[in-house]
């Protein structure tokens, strides 16, 4: 998610043909799955995010009334509503901040290193909203960071797969994207990336889109699903975005 610095790297549209993407899965043991069909969220293993300040120059604020489980489903919803309240980030917590959309957010409190991460999504469709599917270490350091997914809301027919390195005076990442006949928003796709210490592997629907062995992560990562609005790279909802909208989370998996 924290990454619009365009400059940094260019997008590839295939795969990098230095990784063997018909490497043996190794990663076939369920060590952790949620399908939400408890009818609430998890507490235990995950953390709603509940803040207003945000990174990016976002526009909406995180409150909790915007994570809801539906139907065995976990929904986050874009509104457009006036909010104004403490910052709550950690590094300005005491500020007074307004925010003229709120939005939701989910965190693992699981960690884990290396295997594969999936889970099958419905992202939302609408100027100035940005579905993400990401993980970060645990430690809470940046980067590194691996974008399993992101679609952005007006352009909902094609996925971003990123993986972020350095340290933050001299971050580098490198990306991928492809471009799908269909709209990505109207229907559920699983979306997987394989992680080991040689190299990252993006897929959707179980085909193979995006591989690199770039500043591969050796960090235990967090799982995060998000819902921003605006601006940095999604860039502001205009007068044809619709609120409220959703991003569908039916169920995540991970295997090592």
């Amino acid at each position: 998610m924290l990454w619009i610095i365009f400059a940094a790297a260019g997008f590839a549209c295939n795969s990098n043909k230095s990784v063997n993407i018909r490497k043996k899965n190794i990663y076939d043991k369920i060590v952790f799955e949620d399908d939400f069909n408890s009818g609430k969220l998890d507490k235990s293993v995950w953390w709603v995010s509940n803040q207003g300040l945000n990174w990016n120059n976002e526009d909406q604020a995180y409150t909790p009334d915007n994570v809801s489980v539906e139907n065995g489903k976990l929904i986050l919803t874009a509104r457009r509503e006036s909010w104004k309240g403490l910052s709550l980030r950690a590094d300005n917590p005491g500020r007074t901040v307004s925010a003229e959309y709120t939005s939701g957010e989910v965190n693992s409190k699981l960690s884990w290193k290396y295997g594969r991460f999936e889970a099958k999504i419905k992202v939302a469709s609408t100027k100035g909203i940005l579905s993400a599917f990401w993980m970060t270490p645990v430690d809470g350091t940046w980067p590194p960071e691996i974008d399993i997914v992101e679609v952005l809301g007006h352009d909902s027919s094609t996925a971003y797969f990123t993986n972020h390195y350095g340290n933050p005076s001299a971050h580098g990442m490198v990306n991928g994207s492809h471009l799908f006949k269909e709209d990505l928003s109207r229907d559920f796709h699983i979306y997987s990336v394989e992680w080991d210490k040689d190299s990252t592997r993006w897929f959707v629907d179980g085909i193979f889109y995006f591989s690199s062995e770039r500043g591969v992560p050796s960090k235990p990562f967090i799982i995060r699903f998000s819902l921003p609005v605006g601006p940095d790279w999604e860039g502001n909802p205009d007068s044809t975005s619709v609120f409220p909208c959703r991003l569908e989370i039916d169920w995540i998996r991970i295997y090592q």
